[in-house]
């Protein structure tokens, strides 16, 4: 892979699509222009199929979907084979749900777990485990959001992921990850639980927890040959 500079723009495609979410308004034209904030050239895409074509052209793929995906092995080897070559992958929301039960390796090794069920959209405190993570960087330690709190369970037999910020259960204080990284090969993974709506795309934490992502996942190291 050529070598690649941490100021240089990144590509990102960001892949929505699918039930339960205004994915067009909110992971397209919303994101898109958060993103673009850092300097990353962006486009976005609601057809799952056409990603195995463009992974060649970009730097970072930011999925947010949970409509179906291709079940070849050609197309599911390439966003392995992607990530593992020292790309990067950023899981937003729907995306680290588990979807496709015929495609246990993505929970298990890109994901390094899933979400099955959410608490009642509302209101809840996030608490920053990792203060010292880019990712965190300009992030306040403690902040309040309305959203849905997803029952995130890492998989014990997967990939282990390094928990950057924890969701607090209102009623009972059940903490879950909401915001966490692991890697594949020589790539970086962020996984981000947040987003179901306006109150997250919109709201600072989230905003600089994104641009934050795309930096970290733009200046992999292990990217350079």
């Amino acid at each position: 892979m050529a070598s690649k500079e941490y100021s240089d723009p990144s590509s990102v495609l960001i892949v929505g699509g699918g039930s339960a979410h205004d994915f067009d308004r909110w992971f397209n034209l919303e994101d898109s222009k958060t993103i673009s904030e850092t300097g990353a050239l962006v486009r976005y895409t609601d057809q799952p199929e056409n990603i195995s074509a463009v992974l060649s052209q970009i730097d970072i793929l930011y999925l947010s979907t949970n409509q179906p995906m291709p079940a070849t092995g050609e197309f599911r080897n390439s966003i392995f084979d992607f990530v593992e070559s020292g790309n990067g992958l950023l899981l937003v929301h729907a995306a680290t749900w588990y979807n496709w039960e015929d495609w246990p390796e993505y929970n298990r090794e890109l994901v390094g777990g899933g979400t099955r069920s959410h608490e009642p959209f509302g209101e809840f405190q996030v608490q920053v485990t990792d203060t010292g993570h880019p990712i965190m960087e300009s992030v306040p330690s403690t902040f309040s959001i309305i959203d849905e709190l997803y029952h995130f369970e890492p998989n014990e037999s997967g990939k282990e992921i390094d928990v950057l910020a924890k969701g607090i259960v209102p009623d009972s204080g059940k903490e879950y990850p909401i915001a966490w990284t692991l890697t594949h090969g020589k790539g970086r993974i962020v996984g981000l639980t947040l987003g179901h709506d306006g109150k997250a795309h919109y709201h600072h934490a989230y905003r600089t927890i994104l641009k934050n992502s795309i930096e970290w996942l733009n200046n992999n190291e292990h990217s350079i040959d």
